[in-house]
């Protein structure tokens, strides 16, 4: 029987290095996240500027792109952006993880991840107070959005919104392409 060896956040935080930068901790287990492809940079990089040009005009929130966010006690996750609004964007900004799960999590879907761990991190995001979870698939063109009671399906010819950000709108086919 194998023993798996258990950190703390304080731990992880102390060990964040430029080597260890791919990893989540779940749990208290240190987890390897798959490297992005420039393909995914590139969907992750486009959906960040127009969330960012949006608060440039609608200051009721703030973005950051792959920030260490801790979701429970023993689990700090990195979502591609996070996206906290109102109060929720108070906090320091020169340390992390930031201390609680964004209003947003936004993952754009890798081929080499497995539906159960995505599943998980949706799970985690949303039991932390996450709002709204978006998954972009950009293999499918396409985007889910989950939310504690629904999940809505956005297809190629959609523009994804949200009743989180009025007036927020981005159309999936150029968004998503390659």
């Amino acid at each position: 029987m194998s023993t798996k060896t258990l950190m703390t956040v304080e731990e992880f935080v102390q060990m964040n290095t430029k080597e260890t930068e791919e990893f989540e901790l779940v749990d208290g287990e240190l987890i390897l996240s798959s490297s992005p492809t420039p393909l995914h940079a590139r969907v992750r990089g486009r959906l960040e500027r127009l969330i960012a040009s949006y608060f440039e005009r609608n200051p009721i929130g703030e973005a950051f792109g792959e920030t260490d966010c801790r979701i429970t006690g023993d689990t700090v996750r990195c979502p591609d952006i996070s996206v906290f609004l109102g109060e929720r964007q108070n906090f320091d900004v020169t340390t992390i993880p930031i201390p609680y799960a964004p209003d947003i999590a936004v993952e754009v879907l890798s081929p080499s991840e497995k539906m159960l761990d995505v599943n998980r991190k949706v799970l985690d995001y949303l039991a932390a107070g996450g709002q709204e979870v978006w998954l972009l698939d950009q293999a499918n063109c396409e985007v889910f959005v989950h939310t504690a009671t629904a999940v809505r399906v956005y297809k190629e010819a959609d523009a994804l919104d949200s009743p989180l950000l009025p007036g927020f709108a981005a159309r999936l086919k150029d968004l998503l392409a390659g």
